[in-house]
């Protein structure tokens, strides 16, 4: 009797080390790669002493959601183009961030974790008078790649790249630093498509670099904010997930994610890498 009593202490105890070692598995996790101030694991920024693992306004989310998960995370960056390819694959990987929802797969996708406000900029000297999604016609228009799917209210009808009435007026960037730089050279007549955290982060990271000064009108022209999702494979660990990502926006924790990335409210967490920059737009012509 003794001896059986030890031996189920005995499994309880291995059971229990078990479980502990699995939740403290790390889990791979893909991001979309090139979409500051989102996901920022490149070198673009000298980060604050403390802050040298600060990659971004959807990374930190993640980071704050697995650590009350008790799980270390293995970030791995997808090109832009890659990232819907990813979800059908999910090679290497437990979890692909930032996507779009979809019906027609299997996966487990979490609650919401970024919902975006697209916003179309133009330089005041162009006069530009944008206050609809259909004035954006009469521009150039420049986007980051996919923007033509994930952006709704009729966009993709302008700027499909097969059936878009507009295609030839568009160009769609894999860099977003590149996307950025061409929207403020000197002469540039672009209507830039993206959202005020990427504008205000790069206008700030490329004011070494370029004029950044210039007066510009930021139109507020799209109604349907476009939602970001995470996408899972295991349904058990999408739930923890959605409970962590509730108990951030509870806790405050959410907000205070977005005022660290806010350059006005803390310019001394992340300074421009001005050589880095540099580099990056010479590899990007």
């Amino acid at each position: 009797m003794k001896s059986t009593f030890f031996t189920i202490l005995t499994l309880l105890a291995l059971n229990v080390h078990a479980d502990n070692n699995k939740e403290a598995a790390p889990l791979t996790i893909g991001f979309g790669s090139e979409n500051q101030p989102y996901t920022m694991m490149d070198k673009q920024m000298i980060r604050a002493e403390g802050h040298e693992k600060h990659f971004g306004i959807e990374y930190s989310i993640i980071k704050q959601a697995t650590i009350l998960m008790h799980y270390e995370i293995k970030p791995k960056a997808i090109p832009p183009r890659e990232l819907k390819k990813s979800i059908k694959k999910f090679r290497g990987m437990d979890i692909i961030s930032g996507v779009t929802r979809s019906r027609k797969d299997k996966l487990y996708y979490s609650n919401p974790i970024l919902e975006i406000a697209y916003i179309a900029v133009s330089k005041n000297n162009l006069n530009a008078g944008i206050n609809s999604i259909s004035n954006l016609s009469g521009f150039n228009v420049i986007a980051r790649t996919g923007s033509y799917a994930t952006i709704k209210d009729g966009y993709g009808k302008l700027y499909h790249p097969k059936k878009g009435s507009h295609k030839h007026k568009y160009k769609e960037y894999d860099s977003n630093i590149k996307m950025h730089a061409d929207f403020w050279k000197a002469g540039s007549e672009a209507v830039l498509i993206t959202t005020k955290e990427s504008f205000n982060h790069f206008r700030m990271l490329l004011a070494g670099t370029h004029d950044t000064n210039e007066d510009v009108t930021i139109n507020e022209i799209f109604p349907t904010k476009t939602r970001l999702y995470v996408a899972f494979k295991n349904k058990q660990i999408r739930k923890e997930f959605n409970e962590a990502l509730e108990d951030l926006k509870f806790e405050g924790t959410y907000t205070r994610i977005f005022d660290h990335y806010n350059h006005e409210k803390n310019p001394d967490f992340h300074r421009p890498n001005h050589n880095e920059i540099i580099r990056q737009l010479k590899t990007n012509p």
